[in-house]
């Protein structure tokens, strides 16, 4: 009987010997695996503040450099906008590039100072843009969304959900029910407003950058037109009116009409900066700044 109990008692020793070692091989599994979560997790935070910091660092240098570098017009011909790239030890290889932008119909600055009247050289491509779009109904009600005044304009409406100011970020146009995200960036088949408009342009649309759809709709143009300038500035820089003429078929009367409408610089600009890591993956900045006192305006990490 003794020797039952004992071997029974050994038995159930054993087994929460066992018992107790499966409990301890699990928690110090579990703990070896919380342990390099942590590590890992703590080395990307590192990597992550690093690569943002000498992108804040390259920011800053890039807008300093474009500053002094450039002329009186903007066009991703010159050296300046061509990517470069160099490999940081222990940092990877970033490349990086300036894009020139002001390529589409300004949504800050489509008013008048009072914020209220339209720009009276931009009535015509707003209503055309709308018309392309096939929502030439929206043009109105989008300008008293965005317009400083509480009178409501022909064709369009105040409402209290007007924001009443410039957005912010095209997105808030979303906020009208009319307006769909279809509406605002296009499908695979068709454009949206995004391919036509832009938060990131000064007063003048730069013929240099803008995509011919935009450059389609402005006073005096055509779509045979735009597509003219798109293939002369593909090996040249437009600098100014006069070199418009040398485009051949080019009208002077187009030219009258995008006087006051178009230019050959650019107010914003933006900066592509990606890293490359080893093993693939990486980080990607775009930051957008005003050239004019170097304000950066917007900044996006993906």
């Amino acid at each position: 009987m003794y020797s039952l109990s004992r071997g029974r008692r050994g038995g159930f020793v054993l087994v929460a010997v066992l018992m107790l070692g499966t409990v301890l091989l699990s928690t110090a599994t579990a703990f070896a695996w919380f342990a390099r979560m942590h590590v890992r997790s703590a080395s990307r935070e590192r990597i992550s503040f690093s690569n943002r910091s000498m992108a804040q660092v390259l920011t800053r240098a890039v807008i300093i450099y474009i500053e002094e570098a450039r002329e009186n017009y903007d066009s991703p011909l010159q050296e300046w906008f061509e990517p470069f790239s160099f490999t940081v030890e222990g940092l990877g290889t970033w490349v990086v590039q300036v894009v020139p932008l002001n390529d589409k119909i300004p949504l800050r600055n489509l008013f008048l100072p009072d914020g209220t009247t339209l720009r009276s050289d931009l009535r015509n491509t707003w209503e055309d843009m709308w018309t392309q779009l096939g929502q030439r109904n929206l043009a109105p009600l989008v300008l008293d969304f965005m317009s400083r005044g509480r009178r409501a304009r022909m064709g369009g409406e105040q409402r209290d959900t007007h924001i009443n100011r410039a957005p912010l970020c095209i997105s808030e146009l979303l906020i009208l029910e009319e307006i769909t995200p279809e509406i605002l960036y296009g499908t695979s088949e068709e454009l949206g407003l995004a391919d036509y408009a832009t938060l990131w342009s000064g007063a003048r649309i730069n013929l240099n950058v803008a995509p011919v759809n935009v450059m389609a709709i402005l006073p005096g143009m055509s779509r045979t037109l735009a597509e003219r300038v798109a293939e002369y500035r593909a090996n040249r820089a437009i600098s100014n009116m006069d070199a418009l003429s040398r485009i051949p078929g080019f009208p002077q009367r187009a030219r009258a009409g995008l006087m006051n409408i178009a230019g050959f610089a650019s107010e914003y600009f933006m900066i592509r900066i990606e890293v490359l890591e080893e093993g693939g993956g990486g980080t990607r900045f775009n930051v957008i700044f005003e050239i004019e006192d170097g304000e950066i305006v917007r900044w996006e990490e993906f």
